[in-house]
């Protein structure tokens, strides 16, 4: 069983999510808003095997909490998700990608999309 954090405001994204996670076996803890204030959830007292962390929620806010969980736990695996438009989405995923983070997704984001991340992520 994987230990996985998601970091978003978006109640659908979590509720889909959590029903996904929790179908295939794995716990998922939920932090509602994304910053480094609250990214002392990605420092457990046993380390979390993944983090799906959503950039929409903070901007670019969310590129120093990945920086954060890549420093903080080497192996974790990382997936972002971003829900802006055009070049500055595209750069800050570039960005995401260029700080440590393995996969991402676009919103909106379809269960089917989220289960093949999972499966990228060999969870």
């Amino acid at each position: 069983m994987a230990k996985i954090v998601l970091m978003s405001d978006d109640d659908g994204l979590r509720r889909d999510l959590r029903k996904l996670v929790r179908e295939r076996g794995h716990s998922m803890r939920e932090q509602p808003a994304l910053g480094l204030s609250q990214a002392n959830c990605l420092c457990p007292r046993e380390p979390l095997d993944a983090a799906f962390l959503d950039l929409s929620t903070n901007g670019d806010g969310g590129l120093a909490v990945v920086a954060l969980a890549r420093s903080r736990m080497p192996g974790i695996r990382i997936a972002v998700i971003d829900g802006g438009r055009g070049c500055d989405s595209l750069n800050r995923l570039a960005r995401a990608v260029s700080l440590g983070a393995d996969d991402f997704m676009k919103k909106p984001i379809e269960v089917s999309d989220a289960a093949d991340v999972l499966e990228r992520l060999g969870l």
